[in-house]
């Protein structure tokens, strides 16, 4: 992303972040409209900057932790407010701004991609493959913020604890529907994303599956996200259980995607997604 864009994108989100920490406190509707009106322009600016960024490079801004952090943010902030627009969980940007805010900042401190761009990147199957499955993160991310907020609310009930801080938490209903959207729309754009990985894979490489760590652990991933959404709509684990469900499935997306890319040497790591050889499809 450019860096005028970028530094333009962050100061919207911490802007936002300022104005629905204000709303949590004084709970004045205008203040949750104003957020809103802010994080949309942000993230429209976040959105030209990923644009630019891809025709300055030639290929999808996802090559290091750095541009994936950048996209990260991008999807975690996009879907906030798209299904915001559906479950009006008005706090939600009181979560996703400063979440998107920290994810720019650490951004800003890496350092630049050096080097070519390996032509293997420049696929449309690699720009499908990569935004769908951060996408698909950003909307597990919010399943996880739904979910942490719906056990945090339900430990308040049980302990009849119904003070300021209850009050300002959308209700348990509120938050499972939340949580229902998010876990579909997160499962249906993380399948998308493995199946145009897998596609590519035998076009370019030879072989659908290579068993690389991060192919392994995305798999795995994949499989206990298929579980909760199974337990979800087939036997009825709604609530406090889908919700410890949701946060396990988490940790392990979040180990996927940092310990895949930073921990393991293969093509799926950062650096090796810049060493890539061989002709785009």
């Amino acid at each position: 992303m450019s860096t005028w864009l970028h530094w333009a994108t962050l100061a919207l989100y911490l802007a936002g972040t300022g104005i629905y920490l204000s709303f949590l406190l004084w709970q004045k509707p205008r203040l949750a409209d104003l957020g809103k009106v802010v994080l949309w322009l942000g993230f429209s600016l976040h959105t030209l900057g990923l644009g630019a960024a891809w025709l300055d490079l030639g290929a999808f801004p996802a090559l290091n932790l750095r541009q994936a952090l950048d996209v990260f943010a991008w999807a975690v902030m996009g879907g906030g407010l798209l299904i915001n627009l559906r479950t009006q969980v008005l706090i939600l940007g009181a979560f996703t701004a400063p979440l998107a805010a920290i994810m720019l900042s650490a951004a800003s401190v890496m350092p630049q991609m050096a080097g070519p761009t390996s032509p293997l990147m420049k696929s449309l199957w690699v720009v499908s493959h990569v935004l769908t499955m951060l996408a698909g993160y950003g909307l597990y991310t919010l399943n996880f913020l739904g979910s942490v907020l719906y056990l945090v609310q339900d430990g308040m009930i049980r302990k009849k604890h119904l003070g300021p801080a209850f009050r300002r938490l959308p209700s348990l209903s509120r938050l499972d529907n939340l949580n229902a959207a998010t876990l579909m729309g997160g499962f249906i754009l993380f399948t998308l994303g493995m199946t145009f990985g897998v596609v590519y894979g035998h076009l370019a490489l030879g072989t659908y599956w290579q068993w690389d760590p991060k192919e392994a652990w995305t798999l795995a991933t994949w499989f206990l996200y298929a579980a909760l959404t199974h337990t979800r709509l087939v036997q009825g684990w709604r609530g406090r259980r889908g919700a410890w469900f949701a946060v396990l499935a988490y940790g392990v997306l979040l180990f996927t995607f940092l310990g895949g890319g930073l921990l393991f040497s293969s093509y799926h790591s950062f650096e090796g997604l810049q060493q890539l050889k061989g002709v785009p499809r």
